[in-house]
């Protein structure tokens, strides 16, 4: 089952990621027109390794929520055909 910690969880981490590449530019410590430092490679880097598991994540969870619904609905429709059996034997 899919939690609900769970999935905050993962959308935490695309968001930490989405900030760390956006920091150095809105904080404005990667000045416009300079190469970048050291710290603007490495927080884009991390950021965009993040927001890629973050994402990943995101597609995981929406997968096994779609199996999860799947499976429900098989177990709906099998519970419904041994009921409509019991109820045309009688």
């Amino acid at each position: 089952m899919v939690s609900r910690i769970g999935v905050a969880g993962v959308v935490a981490v695309f968001a930490a990621g989405i900030w760390l590449v956006a920091a150095p530019f809105a904080l404005g410590y990667q000045l416009a027109g300079a190469g970048w430092t050291g710290a603007t490679k490495t927080d884009v880097i991390t950021g965009g390794l993040l927001a890629v598991a973050g994402f990943a994540g995101l597609f995981g969870v929406t997968i096994g929520r779609v199996g999860e619904l799947y499976a429900d609905a098989r177990s709906d429709a099998s519970l419904a055909s041994t009921a409509d059996r019991e109820n045309s034997c009688s």
